[in-house]
């Protein structure tokens, strides 16, 4: 065997090893999908919402400073020869983790990954305003950045309906206190996520909600109905009447013709009928025309055909 080949095999067994936890996949911020990815929680500290599976039934768990930091040592060999400079904590709310113990991590990255320019995670609102001003402060200092926030709708009936654990109240008081620390942040929105009934107010909080934050990037996404959620029931019941894709695609539509906040839009992920994605306000006129023509075209042609084309293409993207 030749040294190349060697390392090769010996990296992919480090990333077995850093990542065996995970299982088959596990879920990252879009904006940080090129980080690396330092694993620190397993599941999420919730892990209530009616609409959500991602964790795959793994209960959570907070891995120790030991094996962390045995973690971060392997990762170190796996990226041997880069500057690597964006680090993300794996999990599924990593940032609920007590301060202490996250400017610890970052001690441990830092120490190996001199480069290191800003550390992020996934994060509930409530996990933010556990945090006081200084322990925010803290750990911008220590380098934590680009946090990831799943708001999912401004709406409190829709959080409510959804077993969110927080109101539209909490989501804008943790947007305000990543602002005042410096912190930047990025924020996922979920089509569909009030059903038919209340798409309206879901669509229009949303906004209103999002018009008084500052978040550099919208991750816009699709409600998908995973086996294991509990959403199931309530859709088996008709108390939750889902909305087709199409009409998902129109009420993406008019969230984005209220959006007058300077930050991206990122409508590019699979589950979205029709994926855009461009700087707003610079961009949004060509964004709304560009789905216009694609609503036309899909009313104009065999709604069947068009999902049955698009999802072909899944593997292949």
């Amino acid at each position: 065997m030749t040294q190349t080949a060697e390392r090769i095999q010996n990296i992919n067994r480090l990333k077995r090893d850093v990542y065996r936890e995970y299982g088959f996949y596990y879920y990252v911020p879009m904006a940080e999908a090129y980080t690396v990815q330092v694993p620190v929680t397993v599941g999420c500290s919730y892990n209530k919402c009616l609409y959500c599976e991602l964790n795959q039934g793994r209960k959570f768990r907070e891995l120790s400073l030991e094996e962390i930091t045995g973690h971060v040592e392997n990762l170190r060999v796996i990226n041997e020869g880069r500057k690597s400079k964006r680090f993300l904590l794996a999990g599924g709310n990593p940032f609920v983790l007590s301060t202490e113990k996250l400017l610890r991590i970052s001690d441990v990255i830092h120490k190996n990954f001199p480069d290191c320019e800003y550390i992020s995670s996934f994060s509930r609102a409530d996990d933010i305003t556990r945090k006081t001003t200084d322990e925010l402060d803290m750990l911008r200092s220590a380098g934590y950045d680009r946090l990831c926030i799943g708001i999912e709708s401004g709406s409190d009936d829709v959080l409510a309906f959804q077993n969110k654990g927080v109101t539209r109240a909490d989501n804008l008081t943790a947007m305000n206190m990543l602002d005042n620390a410096g912190m930047k942040y990025s924020v996922y929105i979920m089509l569909g996520l009030g059903g038919q009934k209340m798409s309206e107010s879901h669509v229009n909080e949303t906004a209103s909600l999002l018009n008084m934050s500052n978040p550099f990037e919208l991750t816009v996404v699709t409600l998908v109905i995973f086996k294991g959620a509990g959403l199931i029931e309530r859709i088996k019941s008709h108390e939750f009447l889902r909305m087709h894709p199409f009409d998902a695609l129109k009420e993406g539509r008019k969230l984005l013709s209220l959006i007058d906040i300077s930050t991206i839009w990122d409508a590019t992920h699979k589950t979205n009928i029709f994926p855009v994605k461009g700087k707003i306000p610079e961009h949004k006129e060509r964004l709304l025309q560009r789905i216009d023509d694609v609503i036309a075209e899909i009313e104009s042609t065999d709604l069947k055909q068009y999902e049955l084309k698009r999802w072909r293409k899944w593997g292949t993207e």
